[in-house]
């Protein structure tokens, strides 16, 4: 690879040094790249790509701002690089992530890494949606002089793609959330618009610029108003588009405005040649990509292989919808945000204020203070992390979250007066963190609603890392990383209409507060410990998972999360541990007969133990460790997160999980060594620089996990692991975490103790309705090749049973009966076999749609009753029997 390293560089005509330093970073991970099947001309487009991008930075001589540095254009971009290799952006992503080209990088390397992928994101989901309305809106007549007819640009389309280029990077600079560049982009063509001649516009702007033109209406700017005709063209836009007019018109006041007061021109739109010349510089000067050349299609920006526009040059995988566009599938997720709080109020409502009159201490103006007060405090947090034009927005998001806030918590009250039979809750109402809490985790929500972006690397919507990210929030609310734990799981149960988005990053939120933001210096967790209990992990399931051996999960509600600790129950012992271990105690801990038992802590243990587990296994699996080793190894992570948390204080999870797999496979004889667990723990998804980089060991002090595991991890549980080498004295092993789905991806369908092959789900909404409102598309909208991914009932062919369950109804309902030597019709609708208990007695099993609860023994459909193929094949979406025989299935695509 270095001689193609070479001869790419000297196309390139690069410095001396510079081609030195992809050299020595080339011989750093050439031979993991070319281990793992890495093509090598990717391998060497990405090594230059870093060190260009090093040569870039150079540190100041000004000794008071150490991290200080100056920053150049590059001597080369990365467009030039990839057209001189013939290589796929796309392609170079995954390269730099299997090859670790950027594990010794500088942050300012990272930084300007991670720019360029926000930029490829936004440009990427963007550009096919730009040229579908730049068609729907002018009227475009391909030049004469052109060769194809095909990906024809024309001036003025090369013209609106500028201005919005140029506004995306002039205002937003670098955002990556891909619904705030909409916007922005329906501002711009709403500009354009304003300025065009109206036969060059097609139905219905035309129509607009006409109107306006009869009525004779002032349009004058005004950074007070959106300018009448502005104003309307832009209310058609949202119309069409499907999004919301408040939020276009915040960008519009909040970027658009100040984005016209730099352009030449007052009136009209800026020449082609002026704009050309505006992008070429602010493209050098950032060195990345030619955004320009999306227009035409560029094979190396575009996804290989794209077969298909719908998915902004992405191609179709088993993830990728070919109905659902990037933009499309964050609209959506807006507009169900706003269905959810369109009858939600900014105040509290009435049922909210009969709640706190009902308190024996009134909570209504301590709430109210707080509320105004934590406002003020994340509008102006907020415009110090994104800059002071973004008021409207930052007010506009604060308007939601607060709306989310007062939903909730009255859900949340009304979930506690049923439990409890009681409506004072003067308690919980006048807990300060409870309120902080809720309203942190409603921000939470509406940012990440509005956050989404497409990543084409995995052909998936994700929420991307900025500086107003989780734990952001926690400094702006001044709120404890603990104390905001408590409310998420309540909170999801709360509101079960949240997105699942929204529900994926709360509990990606959960495992970063588990995994390091709860163990930092100073956090509650600590006093926790302390002075309650001492928890019992177990691992019970989650709210709407199925019940075993008759027991009925139990969640944890907002006064228990929040005011604990509660007397300790002997008969809510978990069956995790056994009996004998309950007089030990921690090992920071202070001896102390009336201890009780917290149940946010026991829920913390629960998780972060579950967690530890899953990091365990995932590890293991790729060391190749054995089971029997696997299990000595969870003993000795159990026994330091239950009797010695004080190693993880200020450190990471993953850090102890290292350090136990080293410890244990060392003292067993197994020949691992530290440098092939940290490979291994590289290749995991969650993995992070920093956690084998930087170990915290005191004070100021960092080392490497390497000096972690000897300074640290070794003087603390020395006598507790050397117990391992000898079967005498190896402590009994702990019972292993039961393998469960996670609460966020298994069926709602739950089991009634007691009762055989007796099955309740909620009721849900009917799976034919409009596609922008649902993902599940019915038979009738779906295209050719959606509908092959689909299996209704056994095959294409399955209308034959359905008519014969037809005639078995009718007959039933008729009274009619078969001949003595064939069996009677059946007089309901069998939907599953027929099942026998132990004592030999057979049971028919029945299920629940939500409309009710069936035994299974309903025979009355009344005369005349029969179901027809539309009411059986609705049905059949809606069934939750284990054994059901006809079903919908979605099938993965064939390759």
């Amino acid at each position: 690879m270095e001689a193609d390293l070479r001869r790419l560089a000297s196309a390139l005509s690069l410095s001396a040094d510079i081609t030195d330093e992809a050299l020595h970073i080339l011989a750093e991970v050439g031979s993991k790249a070319h281990g793992k099947g890495q093509v090598p001309q990717l391998c060497c487009v990405a090594c230059i790509y870093v060190a260009v991008t090093k040569s870039r930075f150079q540190e100041t001589e000004d000794d008071s701002s150490p991290d200080s540095v100056n920053v150049f254009a590059p001597c080369v971009t990365l467009q030039d690089i990839l057209t001189k290799a013939n290589a796929n952006i796309v392609m170079l992503f995954h390269a730099m992530k299997t090859s670790h080209c950027m594990e010794d990088a500088s942050s300012h390397v990272r930084e300007a890494y991670s720019q360029l992928q926000r930029k490829y994101c936004i440009v990427a989901a963007l550009h096919l949606k730009f040229e579908k309305l730049f068609a729907a809106i002018f009227q475009e007549n391909p030049s004469p002089f052109s060769s194809s007819t095909t990906n024809t640009v024309t001036p003025r389309m090369k013209q609106s793609w500028l201005i919005f280029l140029l506004a995306k990077g002039k205002v937003l600079q670098g955002n990556p959330e891909l619904v705030l560049n909409f916007h922005l982009l329906l501002c711009c063509l709403a500009h354009i618009i304003r300025w065009t001649p109206s036969f060059l516009l097609r139905p219905p702007y035309a129509d607009v610029i006409l109107e306006h033109l009869e009525d004779g209406l002032p349009d004058k700017e005004d950074s007070g108003t959106v300018p009448v005709l502005v104003g309307s063209i832009l209310k058609v836009l949202c119309t069409e588009m499907g999004c919301g007019y408040d939020d276009v018109e915040s960008v519009y006041h909040s970027c658009w405005i100040r984005y016209t007061q730099t352009l030449p021109v007052k009136e009209g739109l800026p020449e082609l040649s002026w704009l050309e010349t505006e992008y070429r510089s602010l493209y050098l000067l950032e060195g990345d990509i030619d955004e320009t050349t999306f227009l035409h299609h560029d094979r190396h920006l575009i996804s290989p292989s794209s077969d298909s526009d719908e998915a902004s040059g992405i191609p179709h995988t088993s993830q990728t919808d070919p109905l659902c566009t990037p933009v499309r599938t964050a609209m959506t997720t807006v507009q169900q945000l706003k269905n959810i709080l369109n009858s939600a109020q900014d105040e509290p409502s009435s049922t909210l204020k009969t709640y706190f009159n009902n308190c024996s201490t009134d909570p209504t103006e301590g709430i109210l203070q707080r509320v105004s007060a934590l406002k003020t405090a994340f509008v102006s947090r907020f415009l110090q992390a994104t800059g002071d034009n973004y008021r409207d927005i930052a007010e506009q998001r604060c308007h939601l979250a607060i709306r989310m806030y007062y939903r909730v918590m009255e859900a949340m009250l009304k979930m506690e007066e049923q439990r409890l039979n009681t409506s004072d809750f003067s308690n919980l109402l006048n807990k300060d963190t409870f309120h902080r809490s809720l309203l942190a985790c409603s921000v939470e929500v509406i940012m990440t609603t509005y956050g989404v972006c497409w990543t084409p690397m995995l052909y998936t919507m994700a929420t991307t890392d900025t500086n107003t990210s989780f734990p952001w929030i926690l400094d702006v609310f001044e709120l404890k990383a603990y104390d905001f734990f408590k409310v998420l799981e309540t909170f999801i149960l709360a509101e079960p209409k949240l997105t699942k988005e929204v529900i994926k990053h709360l509990q990606h939120i959960e495992n970063k507060i588990l995994e390091r933001v709860a163990w930092r210096e100073g956090s509650p967790l600590y006093e926790a410990i302390l002075t309650s209990e001492m928890p019992r992990p177990s691992f019970q399931t989650s709210p709407g998972s199925r019940v075993t051996n008759g027991s009925i999960p139990h969640s944890s509600t907002a006064s228990e999360m929040y005011l604990s600790p509660t007397r300790f129950s002997a008969a809510q012992q978990s069956p995790y541990r056994s009996p004998s271990s309950a007089s030990s105690r921690l090992h920071c801990r202070s001896p102390g007969p009336h201890r009780r038992k917290s149940q946010s802590l026991q829920l913390f243990y629960n998780k972060v133990c579950k967690l530890a587990y899953m990091r365990l296994q995932s590890l293991c699996k790729l060391l190749c460790v054995s089971a029997e080793m696997e299990h000595r190894i969870w003993t000795a992570l159990e026994f330091c997160l239950l009797h010695r948390p004080e190693l993880l204080k200020n450190r990471h999870l993953d850090q102890i999980v290292m350090c136990s797999v080293y410890a244990i496979c060392k003292v067993s004889g197994c020949d691992t060594k530290f440098k092939s667990i940290v490979a291994a723990y590289k290749n995991l998804p969650t993995a992070s620089q920093t956690v084998y980089k930087e170990a915290w060991i005191s004070g100021e002090e960092y080392d490497s996990i390497i000096g972690f595991y000897n300074r640290v991890y070794m003087q603390t549980l020395k006598n507790y692991i050397l117990r391992f080498t000898s079967p005498d004295v190896m402590p009994q092993l702990s019972p292993l975490p039961c393998k469960s789905p996670s609460r966020f991806s298994q069926s709602p369908v739950i089991t009634v103790p007691g009762r055989s092959n007796f099955y309740i789900s909620p009721l849900r909404e009917s799976p034919f309705s409009s596609p922008v409102r649902r993902e599940l598309l019915s038979p009738g909208q779906m295209t050719p090749r959606t509908r092959a991914l689909y299996s209704f009932g056994e095959g294409l062919g399955s209308s034959e049973k359905l008519r014969a369950i037809n005639e078995s109804m009718r007959a039933a309902a008729a009274g009619k009966r078969t001949s003595p030597g064939q069996p009677r019709s059946q007089k309901r609708l069998k939907f599953d076999a027929d099942s026998t208990d132990t004592n030999g007695t057979t049971t028919k099993s029945s299920t629940t749609n939500g409309h009710g609860v069936s035994n299974g023994n309903s025979s009355e459909h009344g005369n005349g009753t029969t179901a027809d193929l539309t009411s059986v094949t609705r049905s059949a979406w809606s069934l939750s029997t284990a054994k059901s025989p006809i079903k919908i299935t979605r099938q993965s695509p064939k390759k």
